[in-house]
């Protein structure tokens, strides 16, 4: 049968409409097929070798909890939380678990400056003290030329060692108390010369925000960056965080992993202590990635986000290089790609981010624990699973190893106690020395001896070396660092794991029992020289 023409023509679309329809259809299958393809990837891996993988880190690494979270572009592709947010609770860490950031907290701190810069309030290039005129250190002079970026890029000079409580303080004016108390502080190197990684940078970093924005540091980052972020889970301020699902610190005790949360000095806020979920810190690392968009809005100019990624020093650290920008580590990863990160340690929390700009990844991971020498290494053997390529990061100088500090606990713990036990043969034979000598002085009864006091100098000496100990510490310390270091070994107390309180107590009462003992002995030495009359 003939079809007329306006029912051939009606054919020919419908069969244009069928085969665009069935491009249609085969291009969503693909699609979809691909989509389900990566998706059932990830799972895989998040239920096979990543989980498997961090299990048996936790195991080995005594870690009492794990939160950690993978980003690919705009999504994230794994999530999930580890061990529990307190041994005392036994509470399962979720990826809404909060804890302490420790020094990724930086990278908050450098883009509130740059804001701040973006705003026109402050020229980067212009010297902290023509916004702190209350700053200065020993040496005016060089003080005087620290600029903004130098602080930024940890280039001004200032010490990071042990000087560092300095900067510990609280109350509503803590940021004002911390840049007086630098008053007493040397430089190590003078300003804009050298890389060196000091806290004491970004707290001072954190009082020019206070100070040029007329708001205290805490509302200024919640109000400029984690409110438009919607970091709902995010905090500076501590008592907030207790109100959500806020892990506890955790330390060792002599080898033993115990709940220990320490003070939060609130100068010291802006170097360490802003307080994150892995959920919300997903977010910060997919800003990070595209250049300060999230969910198709430019929460932040990409300009100010460019800059902190930025390399503006280059450090070298056991013969290999690596640079520093604003608040992130920029280097080459050994799999030659490149590669911003920052790690993080407090006495009792662990963070670890790292982003893969090329291939749009990112990762951060976060431990409520310091309870082994190098749990960073978890974040970098995760991704070389995901990569399938071994992944290690440049070097760059770290400290952190909590757990040698408990380790020569232990060993002094030990050795004291050894000491003490020694008391047990040491005072039966010095009565033995004691009788003989007394036994021998009376024989002698033609040589009637009288006691020199000279003889008196050896029972004292031991309480007059401590003393000489004491003094030339304080002194060296005040002249040569602005620091009393008997209020550094306080405060170092509250950080410290607690088997170092031990190890101290230990030690003290060691020191004060064979003092007390030569001194005695040495007393009744003298004396049983001296004949009866």
């Amino acid at each position: 049968m003939m079809l007329s023409k306006s029912s051939q023509r009606l054919c020919a679309i419908l069969t244009v409409f069928r085969m665009l329809a069935f491009i249609m259809l085969a291009v969503l299958t693909i699609s979809l097929f691909n989509s389900i393809r990566v998706n059932s990837q990830a799972d895989e891996i998040s239920t096979t070798e990543i989980d498997r993988y961090i299990q048996n880190q936790i195991r080995e690494k005594q870690l009492p909890g794990l939160a950690i979270s993978i980003v690919s572009g705009q999504e994230i592709i794994y999530q999930h939380g580890f061990g529990f947010s307190s041994l005392n609770t036994k509470l399962p860490v979720t990826p809404q678990t909060i804890f302490d950031l420790a020094s990724c907290s930086k990278s908050f701190t450098a883009l509130s400056v740059l804001i701040l810069w973006k705003d026109g309030l402050i020229d980067l290039d212009k010297p902290l003290v023509y916004y702190l005129s209350e700053f200065h250190l020993t040496d005016s002079e060089s003080s005087s030329k620290i600029t903004i970026r130098q602080l930024l890029n940890q280039t001004s000079g200032l010490p990071g060692d042990v000087s560092e409580p300095v900067s510990y303080h609280q109350g509503s004016d803590a940021m004002n108390k911390l840049v007086i108390a630098m008053g007493g502080i040397r430089l190590d190197n003078p300003p804009g010369t050298r890389f060196e990684y000091a806290n004491f940078n970004y707290n001072l970093l954190g009082a020019l925000v206070e100070k040029v924005s007329g708001k205290c540091f805490e509302d200024f980052v919640q109000e400029r960056i984690l409110t438009p972020m919607n970091m709902t889970d995010s905090t500076l301020r501590p008592e907030v965080a207790l109100q959500k699902d806020r892990a506890d610190g955790h330390q060792l005790l002599l080898g033993k992993v115990v709940v220990r949360n320490v003070p939060i000095y609130r100068s010291a806020i802006p170097a360490g202590w802003v307080m994150s979920s892995v959920e919300d810190m997903s977010k910060w690392l997919i800003m990070n990635l595209n250049h300060g968009a999230i969910d198709g809005k430019q929460v932040f100019p990409a300009e100010l986000v460019d800059m902190t990624h930025t390399t503006a020093i280059t450090l070298f650290e056991d013969g290999k290089e690596a640079g520093y920008g604003m608040g992130w580590f920029i280097g080459t990863a050994k799999s030659g790609e490149p590669v911003y990160w920052h790690g993080g340690d407090t006495p009792n929390f662990l963070s670890e981010m790292i982003l893969l700009p090329e291939k749009q990844l990112g990762i951060v991971m976060l431990i409520n624990g310091q309870t082994c020498k190098n749990a960073h290494e978890i974040a970098t053997g995760v991704l070389s699973l995901v990569l399938s390529v071994r992944f290690e990061l440049p070097q760059a100088p770290w400290w952190a190893s909590w757990k040698s500090v408990d380790n020569i606990s232990i060993y002094a713990t030990i050795l004291s106690i050894v000491l003490i036990l020694g008391l047990v043969p040491f005072i039966p034979w010095q009565v033995q020395v004691i009788k003989r000598l007394r036994q021998n002085t009376n024989t002698q009864s033609t040589n009637k001896k009288k006691m020199k006091i000279w003889r008196l100098i050896p029972p004292v000496t031991p309480w007059m070396i401590l003393i000489l100990i004491a003094s030339v510490a304080y002194v060296v310390m005040q002249s040569l660092f602005g620091f009393n270091i008997f209020v550094t070994i306080w405060r170092f107390g509250y950080f410290a794991p607690p088997g170092t309180l031990v190890a101290a107590i230990t030690i003290l009462i060691t020191l004060f029992l064979w003092a007390i003992a030569l001194s005695i002995t040495a007393i009744f030495r003298e004396l049983s020289r001296v004949p009866r009359s």
